[in-house]
């Protein structure tokens, strides 16, 4: 499998399956290292190994929707968060992941009573959820509490936004483990609500692509794992700009729209993504402010 240079020698196998299948392979999870997402795991480590003190450090990730910050964390989770049992025969959780969607204290609770799969009734009285989860999180000795989706407590009222930041607060001050908060930048609006939230908290943001050399680098090991028999050189200057203009260089629309193009390369048989058919899946590139994509049939 020599001619396919262009392809990782781990996925070169991937090559001698079917069309169907390499389409299958693309639909997969997959890592592809870069700069800002491998400096997030780093933090994110460098968080789980803190001793217990009084007061923990605390992180809010910020990016644009799409930016990859939910596929970060699923990494991190994968590398670092696994549960294993210990030798003393306890299921360890050393991260809890929770999301939550609406500005409410119980929501939040029965968001990581679910992480457990405990029996509970999620109207029961916050005082009872509050304690079952905190207990459930201490008996997995669990390290590190992640909330995605943190800027929904955006569309409450100031008073359920700042009850449902204080809850935050507590937990972390209670069961002294580090906080992750995980949302658009409209999540940065909760830390002035009070100046401890701002004290607590650093921010780190996962940026947009620039077009520029290292753009180009992520665009070549993102073709690696494409298992397509001809070399598309995406990381040539010509298809370097035209996929930033299409994915505005946010990281998971490029990942849809070379997946996408990959895919049909390999039904219609070119075996390579162009400027063609690149500019044929210009529909990809989001058109409101909420990300939404419209494909015309």
């Amino acid at each position: 499998m020599t001619e396919y240079q262009h392809i990782h020698p781990q996925f070169r196998p991937v090559m001698d399956k079917t069309d169907l299948e390499r389409i299958q392979f693309m639909d997969e999870a997959r890592w592809i290292d870069y700069r800002a997402g491998s400096k997030l795991l780093d933090i994110l480590d460098g968080l789980l190994r803190k001793p217990e003190r009084p007061r923990m450090p605390n992180l809010l990730v910020v990016g644009a929707s799409n930016s990859g910050k939910t596929t970060v964390i699923s990494r991190f989770r994968e590398s670092s968060g696994k549960p294993f049992l210990s030798h003393d025969a306890v299921s360890v959780r050393p991260v809890i992941y929770a999301e939550i969607h609406k500005p409410d204290e119980r929501e939040l609770y029965n968001a990581i009573l679910d992480c457990f799969w405990a029996p509970h009734n999620p109207a029961a009285p916050l005082a009872k959820l509050r304690h079952q989860a905190m207990h459930l999180i201490r008996e997995a000795q669990t390290r590190m509490l992640i909330i995605d989706e943190i800027h929904t407590i955006n569309n409450g009222s100031p008073s359920k936004k700042m009850d449902l930041m204080n809850e935050l607060k507590m937990l972390a001050n209670t069961l002294r483990i580090p906080l992750v908060l995980v949302g658009t930048r409209t999540a940065l609006q909760l830390l002035s609500l009070d100046p401890q939230y701002a004290s607590r908290f650093e921010v780190v943001a996962l940026p947009s692509w620039t077009a520029n050399g290292e753009f180009q680098g992520f665009l070549k090991s993102f073709e690696s794992v494409l298992p397509l028999k001809k070399a598309s050189k995406l990381y040539s200057a010509e298809l370097t700009t035209l996929i930033h203009a299409i994915s505005e260089g946010i990281t998971g629309n490029i990942e849809y729209l070379l997946r996408e193009c990959a895919k049909e390369a390999i039904q219609s048989g070119t075996e390579v993504i162009d400027r063609r058919l690149l500019e044929k899946n210009q529909w990809m590139r989001p058109t409101s402010t909420d990300g939404t994509r419209v494909r015309t049939l």
